[in-house]
């Protein structure tokens, strides 16, 4: 949710979407709407939350809520697909949009095999769809509201580990995440956020009362002017199975010079480097937390399987005036652990994973 004024490098929480037509909004990268001068758009984006994952790692995934970011004149919107769906709907206005708007958005990406511990291997492929509507409230405040539906295939090769026996343990995987988040424009001084995810995640018939998780959070922002914002608060996310997370929040943007943006998101950092009104540069590490719910036709009846992973690399994001938006992004794997859990939360197996590389993409609309 954070975002500049002036030349338009609009920010939030994941630095998802930047500005891309060339309007201008006088009251700063959220700053109130003006009568003749539309909304910046609302985007999709995962919050993340660092701290210790009962003993396993050291992050903490947030919910992705929308964002309301309502920036200065666009230079670049580059598109990130949202690490967790609370991260995606707090993140994004970053061009000028009318006071109501739809965004549609289509997103896919691979990793390649990846040796397990304990013998055989693991590839995934992973694409999908999301829409977010865009608003403004009564006294100024902007709010966001976004659903995403995807689907998850993992090709499992030679024996495992995971669930012994079973070269396929599960068939193939689907979410659907519905979010929202209300915040006060911004403006110099502070301001306040909150916002909320429920997410659905599992097989095909598996328990739908047994495959939500859900999530929250709310803070307050200070926009300290154009070169940096800083935003605290605490959120929350359940687990299958599992015990929920509650952690502080902390976010932070600076913008040393007119080109050039650097974020901390709780466990996302990115760089970006706009390299002309069209066209951005950007680096990034982060964290996904995956976790679905199986249904009981399988070695591990209803019980649940989960995916964590940090991966870091480079991207090209390029953004017209049309509203259009693109952005390839690839790198490697630089950890990944996939555990089960049976249907009363006690671990089963985990193994971890080497490192292997991916590639993913985003093409967006603003209508």
């Amino acid at each position: 949710m954070v975002a500049r004024d002036g030349v338009g490098f609009g920010d939030d929480w994941t630095g998802v979407h930047r500005a891309a037509l060339q309007r201008s909004a006088t009251h700063g990268a959220f700053g109130p709407p003006m009568t003749h001068l539309p909304l910046r758009r609302l985007a999709l984006t995962a919050t993340l939350l660092g701290a210790p994952a009962a003993g396993q790692n050291s992050f903490r995934p947030l919910p992705s809520v929308p964002e309301t970011n309502h920036s200065g004149a666009g230079v670049i919107a580059p598109v990130r697909q949202p690490r967790t769906y609370f991260e995606e709907l707090d993140s994004a206005a970053a061009r000028p949009k009318r006071e109501r708007y739809v965004e549609v958005s289509g997103f896919a990406d691979a990793h390649g095999a990846s040796s397990l511990e304990g013998g055989g291997d693991v590839s995934m492929q992973h694409g999908g769809w999301s829409v977010v509507l865009g608003t403004e409230l009564q006294g100024e405040r902007l709010a966001a509201f976004g659903i995403s539906t995807e689907a998850y295939f993992y090709n499992f090769g030679g024996g495992n580990a995971l669930v012994p026996g079973a070269s396929e343990p599960f068939n193939d995987l689907y979410r659907t995440r519905v979010s929202g988040v209300v915040r006060t424009p911004s403006s110099d001084g502070l301001g306040w956020f909150s916002g909320f995810e429920l997410a659905l995640s599992g097989e095909d018939e598996a328990p739908t009362n047994e495959s939500l998780a859900v999530g929250g959070l709310g803070g307050v922002r200070y926009h300290a002017g154009a070169a940096l914002d800083v935003e605290l608060g605490v959120a929350a996310q359940s687990r299958l199975e599992d015990d929920p997370w509650f952690w502080p929040y902390i976010g932070v943007a600076w913008h040393p010079t007119d080109a050039l943006t650097l974020e901390a998101r709780g466990t996302s950092l990115e760089g970006r480097l706009a390299l002309d009104r069209h066209w951005s540069l950007f680096g990034r590490a982060d964290y996904e937390l995956r976790q679905f719910r199986l249904n009981d036709d399988n070695a591990a009846s209803k019980g649940v399987f989960r995916d964590e992973e940090i991966r870091a690399g480079l991207g090209l994001a390029h953004s017209d005036a049309s509203g259009l938006t693109f952005e390839l992004f690839g790198g490697v794997e630089v950890w990944r652990e996939l555990s089960a859990l049976d249907e009363n939360g006690a671990r089963t197996a985990e193994v971890e994973a080497d490192g292997a590389p991916f590639v993913a993409l985003k093409l967006s609309l603003s209508l």
